[in-house]
């Protein structure tokens, strides 16, 4: 398709279909014969020809019920189609390579068949046989690392008897980050230079730290600290908290590691999430910026958006 003509066409179904929800009318539904439904009319067309030629009553009837076939295929594979909801309910984000998916909630109050889910960009396809009620369906996105606008997702369907194709699309512009991959960087995590130039164990608290309490486990905490012993007796989560150093905040520096773009932050990546498995404050240094010092899940989850915008 020439690009002028492909770039009309994307305005025109942008101000169309650009929405994270949409219900399938009239106005946003397209109905064509398919490939094999092109081969049927043409069969069909030459039958007819055939029978006028050798004015045979018995061709022409054959060919008048192929194209009421096609005819009828074309009206159940629109109603097939028309009042179905898809709403795009959120991108879940992950590391390259991992379940970076599109979850969708396909809204029905009757029986469909054969209704399928591709996106453009990667070519990921989720295909439902048969819907009887409103459900939720996942589509994987194979992506690299990165941010990504979610996109173009055509929605299409071939029932019945794959003689028509009936689509539409939902056009997101949602964003989804790719994480890297982690990728361990080999580096004595028992040793790391903090921010005053000293070291800094980041490891849990080992067995010379003087106990000094238990309290109750909450999300988030690293299982090494639970107290397996009173929740093997009372079945209550308890963590233990030692008397020691408090830690001080570690540097990660994109400059220090060694290896390709990629392989840095991946390597960033193992570090941010091995710091904050064992709650150990850090910041961590790019090019292009400085994250500040902090832990916790929402300082992980700023640090890996950080990666994949790098």
């Amino acid at each position: 398709m020439p690009p002028l003509f492909q770039n009309l066409l994307d305005k025109i179904l942008s101000k169309k279909h650009q929405c994270e929800s949409i219900v399938f009318k009239h106005d946003s539904i397209y109905v064509v014969p398919s490939k094999g439904g092109f081969g049927f009319l043409s069969i069909a067309l030459l039958n007819f020809i055939l029978g006028i030629n050798y004015q045979n009553n018995l061709i022409l009837a054959v060919s008048y019920i192929m194209v009421i076939l096609l005819v009828v295929s074309l009206i159940y594979g629109y109603l097939n189609f028309k009042g179905l909801g898809l709403r795009l309910i959120h991108a879940q984000a992950d590391h390259a390579g991992g379940k970076t998916d599109a979850v969708f909630e396909l809204i029905t109050d009757k029986n469909r068949f054969d209704i399928s889910i591709h996106h453009i960009k990667t070519g990921a396809i989720t295909i439902c046989d048969f819907l009887s009620q409103t459900s939720i369906t996942n589509s994987n996105l194979k992506l690299p690392r990165g941010v990504h606008l979610i996109g173009k997702f055509k929605v299409f369907s071939h029932y019945p008897f794959g003689l028509v194709r009936v689509w539409s699309y939902l056009i997101s512009q949602q964003k989804i980050y790719v994480y890297p991959a982690p990728l361990n960087a080999n580096t004595d995590m028992s040793s790391i230079e903090t921010n005053n130039g000293a070291k800094q164990n980041l490891l849990v608290a080992d067995s010379n730290d003087e106990f000094k309490e238990l309290t109750n486990y909450q999300k988030g905490m690293s299982l090494h600290q639970v107290s397996w012993r009173h929740y093997a007796k009372n079945q209550e989560m308890l963590v233990k908290n030692y008397v020691g150093e408090q830690r001080a905040s570690v540097g990660f520096d994109f400059n220090l590691l060694t290896g390709t773009v990629e392989e840095r932050l991946s390597k960033l990546c193992f570090l941010v999430l091995q710091a904050t498995e064992n709650h150990q404050p850090f910041a961590m240094k790019l090019p292009n910026r400085v994250l500040d010092s902090g832990s916790g899940r929402q300082h992980c989850q700023v640090s890996l958006e950080i990666l994949s915008e790098y």
